[in-house]
This record gives C-alpha cells, structure tokens and sequence, in this order.
C-alpha cells in the first residue's frame, strides 16, 4: 500500500487509496523522540472496512513501527545512561 503526502492549509496528509490521516498536531513531525500513538493520529476519511480504533492501530503498525521501535531504543540507551550516572554519583 502506497503512502503518498501532501500539503493541505498548512497541515501534512498522508494518503492512500482506503484512508487519508493527519497528525492532530503539527508539532509532532519536528519531534525526534516521539514514539507515535493512536491519539496522535486524527483520521480524516476511511474508505477502509476497518473502525478508526483498527485503522489507527494498522497505520501505526505499517507506516511508523521502524520509527518508533528505533526511537525506542534509542531513549532507553539516554534514559540507562542517565541513570547509570546518577547511581555513580551516589
């Protein structure tokens, strides 16, 4: 299924031929730590046989799982080395 994403009054869509999604906030797409959730994500038009809950979740599963699994651990490697220097200090 191909993502395709266009510009829209100021917004970022991304579309395919079932649905067509934004985030509810413009502020996510700059954010480098954010791992994307289902109430990040506004639907605006399902064509899809699935219900918004499904369609969040597939979005999320098959556009941003890479994303968000490499966001992952990288703020788990900060958040150990953050700990581990304050157990040291201790």
């Amino acid at each position: 299924m191909e993502l395709t994403t266009t510009r829209h009054r100021n917004t970022w869509r991304y579309t395919t031929e079932d649905f067509t999604f934004k985030f509810i906030d413009e502020k996510y797409h700059t954010y480098a730590s954010l791992i994307i959730k289902p109430s990040h994500i506004k639907i605006i038009e399902n064509t899809s046989t699935r219900t918004p809950k499904e369609l969040k979740d597939y979005i999320i599963s098959m556009f941003f799982f890479e994303e968000n699994e490499s966001v992952r651990k990288h703020n788990n490697a900060v958040a150990r080395k953050r700990r581990s220097q304050r157990s040291s200090k201790t």
